[in-house]
């Protein structure tokens, strides 16, 4: 099936866009995230980490509705899934933390090293997913080896929650780093993950969406506090 644009590289079809919106929304939510001259919004780029974790936990099972892909489609979609989650699930959640302003110069280990946790679990998924295909077959994977870095999507929102509900910088920042480092090391740490179905994926998210939903409830008629730093300077 012919994919590709005849004047633009890359292949334009409904089976990556989820992917290419997830893209735009982690640019969204980083831009918003820091600010920059601007008041930064943290909140907004958790809101749109949300939705980029929804878009990539679909646009696999939407590229397979499509038939009679080829060879270089199918190698597409699967390298422009890594290189968008790497936008949208290591780059982005970082920019919370900065925009949160946790951005003392000795957080930058922190943040670096999640960054780098992300990209070396996104290569190395490549590599063995490669390699199983040619050995099994188009089998369906039962397992991931460490946590998938698009998990962090529905993770650090959590952690967000938690930390806005001191007032404490120092709170704020323990909570949102220890997050970050957790998470890092669970990207790189050898153990064995099962892979969701559609339907338990569609459940699980149901059900984050729930007690996320359930704890900004409570901040909103102020049963739990809600506080955003917007600077660190006194």
């Amino acid at each position: 099936m012919k994919c590709e644009s005849k004047r633009f590289v890359g292949f334009w079809h409904y089976g990556v866009v989820l992917t290419y919106l997830s893209v735009v929304s982690a640019v969204i939510g980083i831009c918003f995230s820091i600010g920059g001259n601007k008041r930064s919004l943290p909140e907004v780029g958790v809101i749109c980490l949300l939705l980029s974790g929804f878009c990539d936990g679909f646009d696999g099972a939407v590229a397979k509705t499509r038939k009679n892909r080829t060879k270089q489609d199918a190698m597409f979609g699967e390298r422009i899934d890594s290189l968008s989650d790497l936008i949208a699930f290591g780059v982005a959640p970082v920019m919370i933390g900065f925009g949160m302003h946790i951005n003392r110069w000795y957080y930058m280990a922190v943040y670096a090293v999640y960054i780098l946790c992300a990209l070396v679990r996104l290569a190395y998924f490549d590599v063995t997913e490669e390699i199983r295909v040619q050995e099994e077959g188009n089998a369906r994977r039962k397992y991931y080896e460490g946590l998938p870095v698009t998990n962090a999507g529905f993770i650090v929102p959590c952690f967000f929650m938690a930390a806005t509900c001191f007032h404490s910088e120092a709170i704020q920042a323990s909570i949102m780093l220890s997050g970050y480092a957790l998470i890092a090391f669970a990207f790189v740490l050898r153990f064995k993950m099962p892979k969701f179905t559609v339907k338990k994926l569609i459940f699980v998210m149901a059900g984050t969406v729930i007690v996320l939903g359930t704890i900004l409830i409570l901040k909103i008629n102020g049963v739990l506090p809600h506080v955003i730093l917007r600077s660190w300077e006194k």
